[in-house]
This record gives structure tokens, C-alpha cells and sequence, in this order.
């Protein structure tokens, strides 16, 4: 059978597996059903799912039985999500399970990743490096730093996207060996599964209230680092990088109302945002239009919408109790970045270009509210959902990467954007507010 199939109905039966139990726990008849029966149990759940993954990975590999390892393959990595998922909701959340957890998971996704790269599909040179961290992170920092400091051993969002990122690697190596001709870019994606797991362990030996600015730092460092590739005329990559800086801004918020933050938060944040979303895409309307007299005036007149947008939320949008919680006046920053930089790489003629930064000037100072795209858009959508989505923008950006499309990135960019503004409308405030309200 075509492995493209075979995935396909791997992934289905794994969703409708997860459905299953979110239906389940939705009823009380499901929850105590569950809490009841010893096998259900987040912990046992937890090890059962690598005895899985194993069985998958050894009758894919050994076995030649390509259907039966892809399904229980996508079943273990499905498992993953529904033991948490079980232990929030019937309240079994233990220590055992906090800690048994992330090793449950490097025995799911490591095998196969070996075994993939003694097949050639993957750099063994990097699956070893990868090992080594995961080795240092698990029993260095989680079970000796541990006793002799009060530092958190908890799994961080570092940590769970990196483990996503290893299974939709696995997944992808899979489509490779398929009849399908699809670019290759296993490498990009290792790398960053690399990265993700130093941030991971690395973060575990840093107190909880530094998190939220050490993200607004590295948002500040994606900020200069795609400024210098605007420079150097690297637009894909520089817009790139930008992207990365939304999504350390994404959770600076989540970490600092989480586990707190230190006075100079707030302002380390806006920084990092202008210099991320305000100067680079700023510098990069100014260079497309070949630092011409038009485009050095609309350039510096976005940078100016994003700092007056920026100041006037930190002094006086944040304290507004007339504003309603889950909402933004005016356009907020990062959307006007996305915008920014897909008009620069999509459009060729730069007076098209020049209306649209126009209006996202206007639209950054506007008294418009826009809905939350973390707290209410993000929330709004299925965890499931979100895991395929999150592998289809992994894919997307890996190829870039390799492709270095700047009217594909463009494209894509603005149409995220228009999305953004069609889901962001006072009805799905009212909803997200509504059910605040209700909770």
C-alpha cells in the first residue's frame, strides 16, 4: 500500500482515538469511568505508549509490516497528548508523571530516528548530538540538578514543541521513502529540533520569573538578526527570522502572567517588539523601494505607527477598563509586521506596496479593536487541529528555507494576515468574552 495512504489512515484512526477521549471526558459517566480503571491512568498511559511506539518502529523497520508500524506508530505519539490530557482533567497530575513523562517520550520518538538515519534519511552525526542533549536534559538537569535546586523538571513549551516537531519529522522521513517527489529537508528540521531541546534543558536551570524576558530577549535578537540579513539583501531569511521573534512574543505574555516577571518586563517587551516589528520591517519597505525619497517617508512613518501603537498600549490601552478583556485597540504589532513584510516579497510594483503599508500605518493607530490572537483565537482552536497545523507551518517554512521563495513567503504571509482579520471580529470577541464570563 502507497505509504502516503498509509499515513492517512494512520493519522485518522490516531485523531479519532484522541476525539474519542475528549469526548469521553467532556461527560462525567466518561471521567469516572476512566478514573476507575488502573489502565487508563495518565502514568500507565504514559509507559504503555513507548511499548507502542516500539512494537511500531520494530515491525516497520525489522519487520517490513509498513502499515502496522505507521499506525501504531501514529497511535504512541497520539497517546502523548491524551495521558496529560486525562491527568488535567480527572485531576491525576502526580510528580512521578511530571517526570516520567518527557522520558516517555524520548522513548517513543529516539528509536526510529536512529533507525532512520542508519537508513541514510537522517544525519547520524546529528541524531547522536540530539541524543547526547536529550540524555544531559533528562538525567543531568532533571534528576541531579533537581536535588540540590528548587528549579522547575517540569516539561516547558521548548520541550513539548520539540517532541511534536520529532514525531512530525518521523512522519515526514516516512513520506520520503514514498513514491511522492517531495523536496528533502530533514536536516532543517533536525536542527531545529537541536535547538529546541538546548532551549529545553537550558531553561530548566533558569528561575521562572526570568522566562518572559529572556523570550522578549530573543525576540529582540530575531529583531537584529533580521536587520542585519536586510542588509545583506537575505529577504526570506529576514523575514524568517522576524517570524521566529512572533512566536517568542507569542509566550512572553503566557509565561509572565504564568509564573510572574521582573519590573523591566514590560519594557524589555516593547523593545524587543519595535525593533522586531516596527525598525526591520520598516528597513525592509525602505529597501524595496530602492531608498527612494516615497519609500524612506512610509518606511519611518510605519516604524512611528508602531512605536506610538506600542506606547500607547504600555501607558494607557493596558490600564483601560473599558476595553474589552481579549481585545486590542488597533492593529497590533506583530500583524502589522506580517503584513509589512508579505506586501515588500509578494509585490513587485512598490506603489502597491506603498498603499498597503499606507494602511497598515492607519490600521496601527487606530482606534479598531482587534481580537487576541493567543488568548482568544489560540484557545478557540482544538489541540489536535493545532498539532497539524503546526506541522504544516514547520514544512512550509522548512522549504522556504531551502527554496528561498520570497513571493511564495509573500503569499503566504498576507494571507495569514487576511485570516487573522477575518477571525478577529467582534462576534468571536463576544463569543471568547461570553464563555470567560460563564467559566
Amino acid at each position: 500500500m502507497e505509504i502516503a495512504i498509509i499515513l492517512i489512515i494512520s493519522l485518522l484512526v490516531s485523531l479519532l482515538v484522541y476525539l474519542g477521549f475528549v469526548v469521553a471526558l467532556k461527560t462525567k459517566r466518561g471521567t469516572n469511568f476512566i478514573g476507575r480503571h488502573w489502565f487508563l491512568r495518565p502514568n500507565v498511559v504514559c509507559v504503555f505508549r513507548v511499548f507502542i511506539g516500539l512494537a511500531g518502529t520494530l515491525l516497520y523497520f525489522l519487520a517490513g509490516q509498513h502499515f502496522w508500524g505507521v499506525l501504531l506508530f501514529a497511535v504512541s505519539a497520539t497517546l502523548d497528548g491524551v495521558d496529560g490530557l486525562i491527568a488535567r482533567q480527572c485531576d491525576l497530575v502526580t510528580p512521578l508523571g511530571e517526570e516520567i513523562d518527557p522520558l516517555c517520550d524520548k522513548g517513543t520518538y529516539l528509536p526510529p530516528m536512529f533507525f532512520l538515519a542508519y537508513e541514510g534519511l537522517l544525519d547520524i552525526t546529528l541524531i547522536w548530538f540530539l541524543f547526547f542533549i536529550e540524555v544531559c536534559g533528562q538525567f543531568l538537569v532533571r534528576y541531579i540538578i533537581k536535588r540540590f535546586t528548587r528549579f522547575s523538571v517540569q516539561a516547558n513549551n521548548f520541550g513539548k514543541i520539540k517532541a511534536v516537531l520529532c514525531y512530525a519529522l518521523i512522519i515526514y522521513c516516512a513520506l520520503l521513502n514514498g513514491a511522492l517527489k517531495i523536496p528533502d529537508f530533514t536536516e532543517q528540521i533536525l536542527y531545529l529540533c537541536i535547538i529546541l531541546s538546548i532551549a529545553s534543558s537550558a531553561f530548566k536551570l533558569i528561575g521562572n520569573h526570568f522566562y518572559a524576558d529572556i523570550l522578549s530577549i530573543l525576540n529582540l535578537l530575531c529583531g537584529i538578526t533580521g536587520i542585519y540579513l536586510i542588509i545583506k539583501d537575505r529577504y526570506v531569511f529576514a523575514s524568517i527570522a522576524i517570524l521566529t521573534g512572533q512566536i517568542f512574543d507569542l509566550f512572553d505574555g503566557r509565561m509572565a502572567e504564568k509564573h510572574g516577571g521582573t519590573k523591566f518586563g514590560p519594557w524589555l517587551d516593547d523593545i524587543a517588539d519595535m525593533v522586531s516589528f516596527g525598525i526591520c520591517p520598516g528597513l525592509m519597505v525602505m529597501v524595496h523601494g530602492g531608498m527612494k525619497m516615497p519609500a524612506i517617508v512610509l518606511g519611518a512613518g510605519y516604524c512611528l505607527a508602531v512605536g506610538f501603537r506600542l506606547w500607547r498600549y504600555l501607558m494607557r490601552d493596558k490600564h483601560d477598563k473599558s476595553l474589552p478583556p481579549g481585545s486590542f485597540n488597533g492593529l497590533p504589532s506583530p500583524a502589522g509586521a506580517m503584513v509589512a513584510l508579505g506586501a515588500c516579497l509578494f509585490w513587485k510594483n512598490p506603489w502597491i506596496t506603498w498603499a498597503v503599508i499606507m494602511l497598515t500605518s492607519l490600521l496601527l493607530v487606530s482606534h479598531i479593536r482587534f481580537v487576541h490572537f493567543g488568548r482568544v483565537i489560540l484557545r478557540r482552536i482544538p489541540r489536535a487541529v493545532m498539532v497539524i497545523f503546526g506541522f504544516v507551518i514547520v514544512f512550509i517554512i522548512a522549504y522556504l528555507i531551502k527554496a528561498k521563495n520570497p513571493q511564495m513567503l509573500g503569499a503566504i504571509l498576507i494571507l495569514s494576515f487576511l485570516i487573522y482579520v477575518m477571525t478577529s471580529n467582534s462576534k468571536v470577541l463576544g463569543r471568547a468574552q461570553k464563555s470567560t464570563t460563564i467559566g
